[in-house]
Order: structure tokens, then sequence, then C-alpha cells
């Protein structure tokens, strides 16, 4: 489950600081710009029935899948003080059982029919939703509203939930920018209940009672304070007959109307200054801000601007990353550009981009079931007719440069400010002379200053150039936009002895600079067409990978070759990215889980290169240099290492000869890659742990796992999705049935040649020796008794599900084509992935477990306070005890 309080965030460790103006408008949304006249709202139906339950619902025949979401009209904001946070323990009770499905049994319905089952709660709003093939449409409306209906609010269940909720609240507590929000919301509202955390605190969330749960249930979960959307493939009236009958029964009733105290006007600055164990300074990408203070002056790390889109006045946020040193300078400059925008009129040309990024990122969000459903549902309960989503549009596109001006002056004023900052310890920041720095500059504004759908889904193709690049072409004329992926066998695997990083630092310099073009001219080419276009580093890759609209296609391929084939890694540029992947280095610090992975890796893979952190170490980094960078680009960087896909709208006839122009110049090369030697096998257990102050303990437990394309990956994916998920053993069994924590699951991890496996978990540490003994329980009984025909088919179902549902977007599509291509998996290896998948038998599931779930041959990590466990729990070996309390780790996230 999630709480989803919409704030951009910068999450790294360093000082943070959150700036913020409340401002009075209901809803927010920039999604405008008149580049295409695409209207969300086209072929959607809406429905009021009997019991005043709103239906909306879309047939779109573009993928074989569903989005199906509920919407209920309460979030934390409908709560009193007393109820603070049973908005969001009833989210997770919703999923726990009703006459006609046990607990477990509500999740287990869906992803054995392949999909997802998930909700989250915010301020305003309460959302489940559920992804589902299209075969499953009805099970998907079955089981989602049963749960809605019928949930039974068991006592027991209740109790066990609440220790998963109080797991969940303690996590928040050790990660320091989940607090900075907190505190900022409490800052900006004072009398609002937009102030309280979603999840409540501890006592609140220990009081509720099913008494409890049941009287708000009947204050809020109604019909008509409901709004149902299902948008895919399926046939309108069938669906809407389906609905009438499953909610039959679910009578028409009065809910609460909400009356919630209201902000009085602020009058006065509000700040504040909390010092943390953290590395850096949290300040809780705009054009102006990230060029001026990122691009050019580099005084942060990460910077951006957003809006909380609240039915109540929400806030305008600035949002920076940066270390100690910089706070003055940055806060100068932010001071000045607020100053700008309520003194001087925008540029027509800012006014115009900001339009088509608006316009753009809502063609991108229509690319998918749930990104149209989520619209449609959004407008609908947010303002009471979806069709406000299409008229929004047409407003956005009437503003002016006055407008905006005007809209400046009214909300960013001194009065209306609130500062939080978030510090390292003793780090001897004054908080009134950063409210100097920030409102001093030019008097910080001085005064108030249609669709038509294939009938079959197009085939990729392959066509090899005369130097040896792949071009894969996967044609989908459906969304007016193009994805583009190009990668190389590289990343960590390849990187030389003493160069960890190396790889993910050539990835960020990729775009900032070319023989033909500056950093700036990049960044500004691509802003200026709404496009994205930025470099990626994996284990086993290197690439860059773009999109863009279909009108802009061949200037972003154009771009796309002049980085990847003219790129001149300059000094300057290269300063800032070092500084940035330090800082991102530095950062792990107040993440316990990307330490505890980096350790796990660190400890599987001793003496292979999938033990060192995609990220490099300081010195690593620090040693790194641009004549390191070009010489390793050019070893990896040849055609016949090359893949190049597109999947979008386009026509391939004249997309092939403009790539063969653009590309073809590569001189090709028969240079062999070197060959990578297969890691050792584990002997006896390890065992690592790293000592840190906090709420929680998180550990891994986890083996040498299957590699890409070996005859036990199949059989590992599926074992994986039997054990992790909702629906899977390790949630029923440690969290639902024990409650033993808040996060549990699964993970696997297959690399070329070899690959990992491992079960993670968070939670209290007085509980770590029974959390480790109940996985290494469940483990011994998959070794010793195997899956059930029942869990086997229902993980097939789950997994390809998810593979569709997963795949819906062109840039995945790319990406996977891409990647399994470079794999020499077959760029349409998917179809026969599938189907190895579904030809997975329990012997196989059997004799995978038993090759890699070795009882004597384990990793088992810890992370978390006190000294870590001792031993391996009940099925210890002879062990190797490594500490790593004083190492710096970092983690390889592939």
């Amino acid at each position: 489950m999630k709480i989803l309080n919409k704030r951009p965030t910068s999450v790294m460790r360093r000082l943070n600081l959150v700036i913020a103006s409340v401002i009075g408008v209901a809803i927010i949304l920039l999604l405008a710009g008149p580049v295409y006249a695409l209207s969300v709202t086209d072929g959607a139906q809406r429905y009021r029935l009997d019991n005043g339950l709103t239906v909306i619902l879309k047939e779109d025949r573009s993928a074989p899948v569903a989005a199906i979401q509920l919407w209920v009209r309460t979030g934390s904001a409908n709560e009193t003080e007393e109820e603070a946070g049973i908005t969001h323990l009833i989210e997770h009770m919703i999923f726990k059982g009703t006459p006609s499905r046990p607990a477990g049994r509500i999740a287990r319905s869906i992803e054995a029919s392949g999909g997802r089952i998930n909700a989250y709660t915010s301020l305003d709003r309460t959302v489940y939703y559920v992804e589902i093939p299209a075969g499953q449409v009805d099970t998907g409306l079955e089981v989602l509203l049963d749960a809605i209906q019928h949930s039974l609010f068991d006592s027991e269940e209740l109790k066990r939930e609440k220790e998963v909720v109080l797991e969940e609240y303690r996590r928040s507590l050790d990660i320091p920018e989940r607090q900075l929000g907190w505190d900022m919301m409490a800052l900006a509202f004072q009398k609002h209940p937009y102030k309280r955390p979603i999840i409540g605190y501890e006592e609140t969330i220990r009081s509720f009672d099913r008494r409890a749960i049941l009287a708000y249930m009947d204050k809020w979960y109604t019909p008509d304070n409901m709004v149902f959307v299902a948008v895919g493939d399926f046939k309108t009236a069938e669906v809407l007959q389906k609905i009438k009958t499953l909610v039959k029964d679910f009578p028409k009733r009065a809910g609460k109307k909400p009356s919630r105290p209201q902000e009085p006007p602020q009058t006065r600055l509000r700040k504040f200054l909390k010092e943390e164990r953290v590395q850096q300074v949290y300040l809780g990408k705009s054009s102006r801000l990230y060029e001026r203070l990122k691009m050019d002056a580099n005084l942060v790390h990460g910077i951006g601007v957003g809006i909380y889109a609240l039915k109540d006045p929400g806030l305008f946020s600035v949002d920076a990353t940066l270390d100690p040193d910089n706070l003055g300078a940055a806060l100068t400059a932010i001071g000045e550009e607020i100053s700008r925008l309520t003194t001087e009129p925008v540029f027509p040309a800012e006014l115009i981009q900001a339009k088509t990024i608006s316009e753009a990122d809502f063609v991108f969000d229509m690319e998918d079931m749930s990104g149209q459903a989520r619209t449609l549902a959004f407008f609908e309960t947010m303002t009471g007719d979806m069709a406000n989503a299409d008229e929004y549009l047409t407003r956005i596109r009437e503003v002016t440069c006055a407008d905006v001006l005007r809209v400046a002056r009214k909300y960013l004023r001194p009065r209306n400010l609130s500062i939080g900052i978030l510090a390292p310890e003793d780090s001897g920041i004054s908080l009134n002379q950063a409210v100097a720095d920030l409102v001093m500059p030019r008097g910080f504004a001085a005064s108030a200053k249609a669709d038509q759908k294939p009938e079959e889904e197009t085939e990729p193709s392959m066509v090899v150039l005369g130097n040896g690049i792949r071009l894969i072409l996967k044609e989908n004329p459906d969304i007016p936009a193009v994805s583009m992926t190009a990668a190389f066998l590289g990343g960590t695997r390849l990187e030389p002895q003493g160069k960890w990083g190396i790889s993910g630092f050539t990835a960020d310099m990729l775009t900032r600079g070319t023989r033909n073009r500056t950093a700036a001219q990049i960044a500004r080419t691509v802003e200026s067409w709404a496009g994205i276009l930025r470099g990626f580093s994996g284990r086993n890759t290197l690439g860059v990978s773009g999109r863009f609209l279909s009108k802009d296609l061949y200037g972003g391929l154009e771009l796309l070759a002049d980085v990847l084939l003219n790129p001149v890694f300059p000094a300057s540029e290269m300063a800032k990215v070092r500084e940035d992947i330090l800082a991102g280095i530095r950062a792990k610090k107040d993440r316990p889980t990307r330490e505890l992975f980096d350790l796990f890796y660190q400890t599987l893979y001793p003496d292979h290169p999938y033990g060192h952190p995609r990220t490099g170490t300081a010195e690593t980094i620090k040693s790194i240099t641009r004549s390191d960078l070009a010489i390793w680009y050019r070893s990896v960087a040849r055609p016949s290492n090359m893949v190049l896909t597109l999947a979008g709208d386009f026509n391939p006839d004249q997309v092939i000869p403009y790539v063969k122009t653009l590309f073809e110049r590569a001189p090709s090369s028969d240079k062999k890659l070197p060959e990578i030697a297969v890691e050792p096998s584990l002997k006896k257990p390890r065992l690592a742990h790293i000592q840190r102050a906090g709420a929680q303990t998180h550990l891994i437990l986890g083996y040498v796992g299957a590699g890409i394309g070996s005859r036990l990956d199949a059989p590992m994916a599926l074992l994986q999705t039997a054990l992790a998920g909702q629906g899977g053993r390790l949630f029923i069994e440690l969290r639902d049935k024990r409650s033993l924590a808040y996060a549990v699951t699964a993970f696997r991890n297959p690399g070329l040649g070899t690959g990992a496996f491992g079960v993670y978990m968070a939670c209290d540490p007085a509980k770590v020796e029974t959390a480790i003994n109940g996985i290494f329980q469940e483990l011994r009984r998959i070794r010793e008794k195997g899956l059930t025909r029942e869990e086997l088919d229902a993980a097939k179902r789950y997994f390809t599900g998810n593979l569709l549902i997963g795949l819906q977007t062109n840039g995945r599509q790319a990406m996977q084509m891409t990647l399994d291509e470079l794999y020499g998996l077959g760029y349409n290896y998917l179809p026969r992935y599938v189907r190895n998948i579904e030809s997975v038998t329990l012997e196989d599931m059997q004799d995978a477990a038993h090759r890699i779930i070795l009882p004597d041959r384990y990793v088992l990590v810890t992370v978390g306070p006190g000294d870590g466990p001792q031993h391996a729990g009940s099925l210890t070996h002879s062990t190797e005890t490594r500490s790593a309390t004083n190492q710096e780790h970092s983690q390889d996230s592939d």
C-alpha cells in the first residue's frame, strides 16, 4: 500500500530546503499546449447508477490490458484529530478479507489472473486500483467491488495490520526527507487537516478498533462518494452490466459531507531549522532555477518546483538538495528568480515552452491504460466532471504572460512563505540568515508583486547497418510520440580495475557536450521539443534513451547520433557531474536499504564486477580523468556492440535511410569485448552487518541465482513471483499472519553468466531473529515440498500478465527489445520467453529450488541497530562473518 502526497522531492543526502507558498487554487495541473488536439475523454462514457455510484468506461484496444480504479472522495483531510491515520489503515484493511474471500485471497486472486492490485491514500482521496489482462476483466471487477463492499475488518486481522502500519510509520522515522515533508506541511497549514501526516501518529494508530473503522466507513464509503473507472480492452455494455450486478446490493445512502477547518490567510513568514544525522542539506527542473543554480553555478545537487494539487488551498513549492556551504548563495539565487516572476513578465517563448512541455506530459501519460483512467478519475473526483480534463487544456492555452505575472504577485509574497531546512548536526547554519538570503534579494517581490486503433499489432523488425549497428523498428501510431533506445554492452561488468563507476560517469556525460553542441545547447534543444534525452548505465549496459513527439523525431535522431558519436567530455561539465555522483554516494548513508543492497552484492560477489557499486566509490570517482572516460567509451561504443531501437509513430521507409545517413559514418571494428570470469560458488554462509541507528533493521537472505537466458531463469522467475507480492507466501506468512514486518518480498537479479536471488525484510530490531528463522522456514518448505499446482499456475498468470502491463509504453518496449538483442537472446525473444514460462513444470521448480536455495551456501546481511545476528539461524554451518560498520558501500541498482 502507498501513501501518496503529490510533491516533487529531491531525495539526496545533503542539506534539504523546502520553500512553500500557500496558494488559493483548488486544482493546478499544467496539462496543455497547442501541439496536438488530444482528448482523454474521447470514447469515455459516464454513467450514474441508481445507488449514486459514478461509473466511467472507455474502450481502448491498443494493448490487451485493462485498468480498473475506484476513487473514494475521502483522505486524511476528512479525519478528526482522533482519527489521524484511520483512512490509511482502512486502505490496508480493505484487502484483508470478505465473507467469500479470506485474508490473502483478494490479492492472490488478482495475481493468479496475471494482474496487480494495490491502493494509496492521499490528503483528499483514497484510490484502489487493478491492472489486469483483458481476458480477466471480470475477475478484476468481482474482486475489487467485493473488497470495497464486504470487507470484514476482523479484529485479529486489524490487530496484525496495525503492527504492519506501525512498522511503516517507524520506517518513515528513518527517512529524513519524509520527516521534513511532515514538518513543512505542519508549518504551512496550521489549522487545516492537511497539517497532519497521512499515516497518522503512533498513538492514534494504536487506538483504532473495529467500531471506529466501521463508523468512518459509514460516513465516507458510500456509493455517491465514489467514482469507478475502467479503461482498456473490453466491451462497455458487458462491463457496465457486470458492475450493475456486482453493486446491486450496495445501498444508496447519504454520506457525510466534508466540513474541514479552513486555513486562515497567512500573514507572516514561517520558518524552521532541523538538524539531524544527515550528510548534506535538504531544501524541501524548473528551466530558470535549474539552469541558474545547477547548470551555471552548480550550487545544488538537485532542484525542483512543484504544485500540490489539492481540493482546498494547495502549495507552490521549491525543493533543493545541496551542500551546507552553498546554502546562502543558493537561497539568494532562488529569491532573485522568484522576485523576477513577480516583477517582470515571463518571456513569450518561455510561456510557449511551458505549454509545450505540459501537453507533451499529457500525451505521454496517455500511453497506458492506467494513465488514462487516472486522468479521467482525477477530474471527475476533484472537479465534478471528467470533461474538465479537456476544458482545462483549452484554458491553459489561453494563459498569457500577464496572467502569470498577476498570479505570481498574488501568491509569491514573503508573508505567504514557509521555509524549512534539514541540515547536518553542528552545521552552524543560521535560520535568520537563511531567511534573509532568500527574502532580501530585490525585495523578493517588494510588493504583492482521434483514435484509429490498428486491428493487429505491428510486429517489430530489424535492419543491420553496413557497419554492424542493429536497428530495431516497432511501429505504434496510436500516440503521436516516438521512444528511442541506443545501448552497448558495458556497465559495471566491463569496468576496468580500480575505475568502478566509470560507466555511470560516462552515461551522465554523454549529453554534456559534443563536438557540435554544448551541454546548455543540448538541454535547451531537448526542452524546446518537450522531449527527453538522457544517458543510462546498469550492470551490463551503457546507453542513451530518448522520447520525442513524432513531429520532432528527425531532430531527435540527429541529436541522439551527435551525443553517441561525438562526445567530448568537457572538463567543466565533468566537474559538475563528478560532484553530483559524489553527493549521491554520500546520500546513501541516509538510505538503509541502499546500504543493505550494496552490502549484499559486495558479500555475494567478492571477486566479480557485480560486487562493485554501479556508482563507484568516492575514491574511484575522484580518480577518473577525462582521458579515462574517452578511452573506456571508445572501448565499448563500437557499431558491432550497438543496438538502436525505435518504437512509436513513424514511417519505417523514411526512418531507415535517415538512420543510415546518421550512424553509418561510425567506423566498424572487429575488436572483441573482454571475457569476464565466472564468480566462484559459495562454499559456506557469509554474514555481514552495518551498524546504524534507526527504528528498523533491514536484512537480506540471498543466494547465487540464475543468469539471463539460463534454463533456470524461467523457474526462478516463477519462484520469486510465488514468494513475493501481496498474495505470495512471504507476505501472507510473515506479514499478514505474524506481523513481523511492514516490508517483505523476494527478489531476483539475473545477470550475464550469474545472478542473485534473495528475500528482503524490514522489521523491528527485536524481531530480527524471529524474522530470519521465518524466512528460513519458508525457504525450507520450498526446497522440501515445492509449490502446489495452484501456486504455480497463479505465478504464471501473474508473471505473464505483468509483462503485458509493464510493456504498454513505447519506451519500455524499446528498452526490452534493445536489451534482449544485446544479451544475445534476440530482439523478438519476449514471445519465446513467455512460452518458456508457460512450459515450466512443478518438477522444474523443484529442481531450480534445489540448485539455487542451498542450505550451506547463502549470504545474510543486515543494516540496523546493534551488532547484528551473530549466527545464521537454524541452518547454521561454518560461516564467514564480516563487520561492515565503518565501511563505505554503494548500491548496484540494476
